[in-house]
């Protein structure tokens, strides 16, 4: 029995799916755009990521800070996109910054109503990202091309805070998911202006509800007054 939910704009979807998974059989296959998950996938995703964000060397805000600073890493252009980030030089200055740590924090909040709202994604978490991508229209210095790095970022960290526990299978199967949030977040990006942007976010029983505004500027964001959910 699969329950399918296809992301508005696309054919994007991920499938709970009880077969399973086809045999990994390269590694950097990075053209395959399948956003089916397996239940063995599912079940990956969502023991790897309670580690990635309650262990003892990770937490949420922690995970999202070495997003943003691989990020830089990979890709030094992003910083013309951050210009409250201009004086920050290292990683030190990086992770004592409050406002580089709302950045952060506010990232993984995007990839938790993902991860946390697989069975209700029309319903929670890609309304929320299809705005988050409309409001990057808006931010000067942001380039669609950047998503993809992103992912790279999201991959990198996600490989050195799991280790061997990031093999094969579980890294397929969070490339997909790696690749609907950016997807999603491509298509508002590249909505008419004239398309008006949807602040409301309805529930279901038993999601986890993150709205426009919890996520908002979680790629890029200028805003010095914002709140991040974090302490000074």
């Amino acid at each position: 029995m699969q329950g399918a939910c296809a992301v508005m704009g696309g054919n994007l979807s991920i499938i709970r799916s009880h077969e399973q998974s086809s045999p990994v059989t390269d590694y950097n296959d990075d053209d395959d755009n399948s956003l089916s998950l397996t239940e063995q996938e599912r079940q990956l995703i969502d023991s790897t990521w309670k580690q990635l964000t309650t262990s003892s060397e990770t937490n949420e805000e922690e995970l999202g800070v070495r997003v943003f600073i691989r990020i830089f890493e990979l890709e030094p252009s992003i910083r013309d996109a951050f210009p409250n980030f201009a004086g920050l030089h290292d990683r030190e200055m990086m992770r004592r910054n409050v406002l580089f740590r709302c950045h952060g924090n506010r990232f993984v909040r995007a990839v938790r109503s993902v991860v946390d709202n697989l069975d209700s994604l029309g319903v929670i978490a890609v309304p929320n990202l299809d705005l988050l991508g409309r409001k990057h229209r808006d931010f000067h210095g942001f380039r669609a091309d950047y998503l993809r790095i992103y992912e790279a970022a999201m991959e990198d960290v996600w490989r050195e805070a799991l280790g061997r526990k990031f093999d094969k299978t579980t890294c397929r199967a969070w490339r997909k998911v790696f690749k609907l949030i950016t997807s999603t977040v491509l298509h508002g990006y590249e909505q008419k202006r004239t398309c008006p942007a949807v602040e409301t976010t309805p529930t279901v029983a038993g999601a986890t509800v993150v709205t426009p505004n919890d996520i908002n500027g979680s790629l890029s964001c200028n805003d010095s007054n914002a709140d991040c959910g974090l302490s000074s």
